[in-house]
């Protein structure tokens, strides 16, 4: 599974120059969650115990779509795994359950069973064998809406089936069903054992509106017409796979077909994004080949089917032949021109090798998949677009888990947890992803792909866990790696080296300390590395086997030349660097290296000392340099100075990186620089951008505008607000119109307001009320408000409603603040719109339906409103 961040973020929060009230704040979680563990050591967590074998489940569903409710028949074959036993426990959450019967050849036999906490207990007739195989039917509802539902910060939500607007509440919207199985949420519409290590063949038919397209695993065997406009599509999945992978999706959906091979690969979209379903998906089959060679393992499965669905509760899912999306998917040419989900795609594809062929045993061992699926990421970018590309995912995935490791950084495979969505989380994806990266620099290429196939060969259909990974890994390179394993997979925390250069001129020689310096262990790791070694420009790469707390290397001058070190040149390290290094070597690390993380790492170095006349010659430099990642991380950089000195030098080349830089990004970056500095001068160029192919663009030219001309802004902002604008672009109209608080943009917002869907609500709300806080109209007060709580009222996600729920408080804690004023007209003023806010908030809270967040609401309004 993946976690979308930041799908849809604002154009400014993406430059991060805002402060929080300023723009948009819109989070899905990919890869990046992070959850406070309870005190005290968690409990131990074993795989699932196999009692009983499931070989196939036969699922038959109709739906009430206004109740959100499913009848449901299933035929359920298995055996006992190996003990002889004459009952079995089923997972059969929030169902009303009918009938359990025996399938005989004389019939249908009644058997006795209980239904208590989600668990149906089953008593069959006799002792079974596992040489025996019995079916069973079962009739029941089933009710996912029924009862709260969980989630957690992985996976927001644990209902397993959702109802998308199938009621038509919600003008705009279509109407869609779907499933979300990991991590055992399947069995509130499947009775089945669901764990991870439960895995089977299976057919699911569906009986939908005939004007309704169906999705699930496997191939569409038949399609059976019925009464009264209905039909029944059969989906058949003939090969094993886990009980968390089988799905199912219905909609209007347009089919876009392809092929790899002579296998099927379609694209399920709604019919307004029918035109760029190719280039949502792009590279698919190239993915398909590429990750075949890799591996060795042909892609396995019979097909290859992407679908975007609405309110999906956490970013896509691996569903085993039927990749579930977000509808952050949804995406124009001039969209995806700026910012594509092309690692999402990736990642959701090489699942279908790690995690739906060879599943995890236990969630424990999840990281055999998550990693793997981060990692495959990192794989295709580097085949793709090169050594650069793949280096720069690589060192974000890294620090996106440095980061995290501040609040927790238990081991990669964890037996002890208080929940099994914890380990969805940096540890489990970029953790792993980056020992798997360390690993296969390691051991090469060569033998990392075979080590792959190994594992996957050897597990296929199957369940695997680390020590499987690293038998194979053993079993490819002849040799022990019981060392790597234990310190990476079974230790927590991360090594941390702090790396100090002193230099000695009367000596002529450097002498560099490798400390390890990590506080979350006092274990000495066992760190092979390449280090490089500089002398002027030349550069030669030599071994540091760093395996002690403390490692001392002395390097001496030649012909007066000081060496600069590049410590861990190739950047695999799983763990943090710290140097002392100086402005003077990181520019001559800068000049020499020609990696991306190299020179980042000095670009980041000379922003920190701008003052030193080599960090500014680096960073001059570097607005040159040849990747245009790098160009931009300069100019955040540079965006951080204060003195108009340092703006002076760079003002000229960052105008000319506005007007004409070939990578439409970094022109956006650089409009960015330009209005924070508020030059003037470049108003032209701002204009000039408005209307530019890219909302990236278009979207820095018209903030940046308004940092130096207002009005001018304004006035754009509404012209540009005619031309159905999407993206940043849509992001930064809606900021400037709220802060203008005009009384006639009252109609603009609330005729935008039922079109909006999504995390793209987030933007619209901080629109809202922002104008909320500006206009001077009561009126249009009133009629904002109104606008804005039907947009929580009308959110079916509980996460959202919270958080736009939240837009409301700080409105309301806004008015209060004026009510201090001492002009008694706003003071009074400000009383009467808190009262109305007052009740905007008790109307949102007498809508909701969910326990949790109602409580939630219920904290917020005694804390906002207790000392009125």
């Amino acid at each position: 599974m993946s976690f979308l961040l930041c799908a849809d973020l604002s154009h400014a929060q993406r430059r991060h120059r805002r402060s929080a009230n300023a723009d948009t704040v819109q989070r899905v979680m990919l890869d990046t969650l992070e959850i406070t563990a309870k005190a005290g050591k968690p409990p131990y967590q074993p795989s699932a115990p196999k009692l009983w074998e499931i070989n196939n489940t036969r699922v038959a569903l109709s739906f009430n779509w206004k109740e959100k409710t499913a009848d449901v028949k299933e035929w359920i074959s298995l055996h006992p795994y190996f003990y002889a036993s004459d009952s079995i426990v089923l997972d059969a959450k929030g169902m009303q359950i009918d009938s359990v019967e025996l399938v005989t050849k004389t019939g249908n036999k009644r058997l006795q069973y209980s239904y208590n906490d989600d668990r149906l207990s089953v008593h069959f007739d006799r002792f079974y064998i596992s040489a025996d195989s019995v079916t069973l039917y079962l009739k029941y509802k089933a009710m996912p809406y029924a009862k709260q539902s969980g989630g957690s910060a992985a996976i927001v939500d644990d209902k397993g089936l959702y109802f998308i607007n199938t009621d038509g509440k919600i003008p705009h919207k279509p109407s869609q069903i779907w499933t979300q199985g990991e991590t055992e949420s399947n069995s509130h519409w499947m009775i089945t054992l669901d764990k991870p290590n439960t895995k089977f063949t299976s057919q699911i038919e569906l009986t939908v509106p005939d004007t309704m397209t169906t999705l699930s695993n496997g191939a569409l065997i038949k399609q059976v017409k019925g009464t009264n406009g209905m039909r029944t599509d059969i989906w058949k999945q003939d090969m094993r796979i886990q009980a968390y992978a089988v799905m199912f999706a219905i909609g209007k959906f347009s089919i876009i077909k392809d092929k790899w091979k002579d296998k099927e690969v379609n694209y399920y979209v709604e019919p307004e994004f029918a035109p760029y379903a190719r280039q949502m998906f792009n590279n698919t089959g190239e993915m398909m080949d590429y990750y075949s060679q890799i591996t060795g393992v042909s892609y396995p499965w019979n097909k290859y089917s992407q679908v975007v669905v609405r309110d999906y509760v956490s970013g896509a899912m691996e569903n085993t032949t039927a990749s579930l999306f977000g509808d952050f998917m949804n995406q124009t040419t001039r969209e995806i021109a700026d910012k594509n989900s092309e690692d999402v795609v990736s990642h959701e594809l090489f699942h279908q090798w790690f995690g739906d062929y060879v599943t995890a045993e236990s969630w424990t061992n999840v990281t055999v998949n998550e990693s793997f699926a981060n990692y495959g990421e990192q794989l295709w970018r580097r085949h793709k677009y090169g050594k650069d590309a793949g280096d720069e995912l690589a060192w974000n995935d890294l620090m996106g888990y440095v980061y995290s490791s501040s609040l927790k950084d238990p081991q990669l495979v964890r037996f002890n947890y208080d929940s099994r969505e914890e380990v969805f989380d940096a540890i489990s994806y970029n953790k792993g992803g980056a020992i798997l990266h360390y690993l296969n620099t390691l051991i090469g290429d060569d033998a990392f792909n075979r080590s792959m196939k190994i594992y996957l060969t050897k597990n296929a259909l199957g369940t695997g866990e680390a020590h499987s990974w690293r038998m194979a890994v053993e079993e490819a390179t002849g040799q022990d790696w019981n060392w790597f394993f234990n310190q990476f997979y079974f230790h927590a925390g991360h090594p941390l080296l702090k790396v100090n250069y002193n230099y000695d001129d009367s000596a002529n020689k450097l002498t560099v300390i490798v400390n390890q310096a990590q506080s979350d262990s006092m274990m000495d790791y066992t760190l092979p590395l390449k280090t490089a070694v500089i002398y002027g420009d030349q550069k030669t790469v030599i071994d540091w086997n760093i395996n002690k707390r403390k490692d001392t290397f002395i390097f001496a001058y030649k012909n007066g030349v000081k060496p600069v070190i590049i410590p861990d040149c190739q950047h695999v390290l799983p763990g943090e660097i710290k140097e002392n290094k100086r402005s003077a070597p990181w520019l001559i690390q800068y000049r020499t290296a020609d990696d991306y993380v190299s020179r980042r790492l000095a670009i980041g170095g000379a922003g920190k000392s701008m003052s030193d006349s080599s960090a500014q010659e680096l960073l001059t430099f570097a607005l040159s340099d040849a990747n245009g990642t790098l160009r931009r991380f300069t100019l955040s950089q540079m965006e951080k100075a204060q003195s108009d000195k340092y703006r002076r030098r760079w003002t000229p080349k960052i105008v000319e990186m506005a007007k004409s830089d070939n990578d439409k990004l970094v022109r956006s970056d650089a409009i960015d620089v330009l209005g924070s500095w508020k030059v003037t001068t470049a108003k032209g160029i701002m204009m000039d951008a408005l209307y530019d192919s890219s909302y990236a663009v278009a979207g820095s030219a018209l903030e940046a505008l308004a940092e130096i001309d207002a009005d001018t802004a304004y006035m754009m902002a509404k012209k540009l607000s005619l031309t159905q604008p999407r993206a940043s672009l849509q992001s930064v109209i809606w900021n400037i119109v709220g802060k203008n608080g005009k009384e006639e943009d009252a109609a603009y917002f609330e005729a935008q307001a039922p079109y909006v869907q999504g995390t793209k609500k987030f933007a619209l709300a901080r629109g809202m009320s922002s104008y909320l806080k500006h206009v001077k109209s009561d009126e249009s007060f009133i009629r904002i408000t109104n606008s804005f709580t039907d947009v929580i009222v009308l959110e079916s996600m509980k996460s959202y409603r919270g958080s736009l729920g939240g837009f409301f408080f700080q409105v309301a804690a806004e008015q209060k603040e004026n009510i201090k004023s001492d002009k008694p007209e706003e003071a009074a003023s400000a009383t009467k719109r808190l009262a109305i806010v007052k009740a905007a908030i008790e109307k949102v809270i007498a809508a909701e339906d969910d326990a949790e967040q109602l409580d939630d609401y219920k904290k917020m309004m005694k804390e906002t409103f207790e000392k009125e």
